[in-house]
């Protein structure tokens, strides 16, 4: 699924703002005379709208690198000119059309279990990036483990994927509603409410509200900050609980429905970019510090025994973009396609009885045939 059409203007303010705290390093450093601004009752104030930083940056390290942390200069240079530089994507003459991105990629020799995803949705849905590059010294988002690559999978997790291929191998994909994934009835996976790349932060002084901007998300995620116990509740979002230590506001979230990854036999041409687990024995640890006057550093570690075999932890720079336009990205397809795909599928299984009845009865006339063909055969030579 294409990230949502987003009107993205960056204020005059804002811009100047980000040039004076990036021009001194390729870090976003904060001036010397800054301070971390308050709230009236005296809590780190993190509230606005922060974007993800376009940096470039790969969620893993490129294996070249080693455990090497951080670019050269030389090389962060490289690599905002390779970003800038970048031709922008051809524009369609009618805004109707297909992305013509996405009608070049299936033109090429892609591997077949890829399908036609991107070409669903019209132009209004991928936009080019309005970003400006913002330097960043780090070769990776993620910053733990030290190589700054994914920790593998459990066998635990193998097993349960090449299970999940074997029921799929000899069945139809839709031949029970439960048989499709969440993502078809409009439910994003929790896990997609930490990697989304805009957030807007609402504060008081017991509660903290993160209103996401992630396809299909609209349910502000609410986290109390008064010590009050979990409830227990497994949700599809699930369970927050936050608390401040010194500038950094940290959230605590689990307790996820465990039909995270889609269940037993989630149809989907390319499973294994989505989710992993079930969510069972997932736990999210999110972290929010101001390190200047319009950047955020924003951190989480991903806590899954059932699915990893140990914790990491992404980084990502935020930039304050106070005046950009969320626009709400719910779907809706998922209040009638589930019983569409499930009518198809009824419709095919009774095409290929059909085509199969079709096929016997010829293939019946054909043995008749034979048997005739032999019985004349046997009776010209007198046996």
């Amino acid at each position: 699924m294409t990230k949502p059409f987003r009107v993205c203007t960056v204020g005059s303010l804002t811009a100047l703002l980000l040039a004076v705290v990036l021009a001194s390093s390729s870090i976003a450093q904060a001036p010397a005379t800054w301070t971390t601004p308050r709230t009236g009752w005296g809590d780190p104030d993190l509230q606005g709208i922060w974007n993800s930083a376009n940096t470039g940056t790969p969620m893993e390290r490129p294996t070249e690198f080693g455990n090497r942390e951080f670019l050269t200069e030389e090389e962060i240079a490289a690599r905002v000119q390779a970003l800038t530089e970048s031709p922008p994507p051809a524009e369609p003459e009618d805004p109707e059309d297909a992305d013509p991105r996405d009608a070049a990629l299936a033109a090429d020799a892609r591997p077949t279990e890829q399908g036609i995803f991107g070409q669903e949705y019209n132009r209004f849905w991928v936009i080019s990036d309005p970003r400006a590059v913002m330097p960043w010294n780090r070769t990776s988002l993620i910053i733990d483990p030290p190589d700054g690559r994914m920790p593998p999978l459990t066998i635990d997790a193998i097993d349960r994927l090449e299970a999940r291929d074997a029921a799929r191998a000899h069945r139809g994909e839709g031949d029970d509603w439960r048989d499709r994934n969440i993502g078809e009835r409009c439910i994003a996976p929790g896990q997609q409410k930490f990697t989304t790349s805009t957030f807007e932060i609402f504060q008081s002084p017991d509660v903290v509200a993160i209103r996401i901007d992630a396809f299909n998300y609209n349910e502000p995620m609410v986290v109390s900050l008064d010590g009050r116990p979990r409830l227990g509740v497994r949700q599809w979002m699930g369970e927050s609980r936050g608390h401040w230590e010194g500038e950094t506001l940290v959230v605590e979230t689990d307790n996820f429905i465990p039909r995270q990854d889609g269940g037993s036999v989630m149809p989907k041409r390319s499973p294994l970019l989505r989710y992993l687990g079930s969510g069972e024995t997932l736990r999210v640890t999110q972290r929010f510090r101001r390190t200047g006057p319009v950047t955020l550093e924003y951190s989480y570690t991903v806590e899954d025994p059932g699915v990893r075999v140990a914790p990491y932890t992404v980084l990502h720079p935020m930039v304050l973009e106070n005046d950009l336009l969320m626009v709400e990205s719910a779907c809706h397809e998922g209040n009638y396609g589930i019983v569409g795909q499930l009518s198809a599928a009824r419709a095919d299984e009774e095409y290929a009885m059909d085509a199969a009845r079709e096929e016997a009865a010829t293939r019946a006339a054909q043995y008749e045939e034979m048997r005739r063909h032999h019985a004349e055969w046997t009776r010209a030579r007198g046996r």
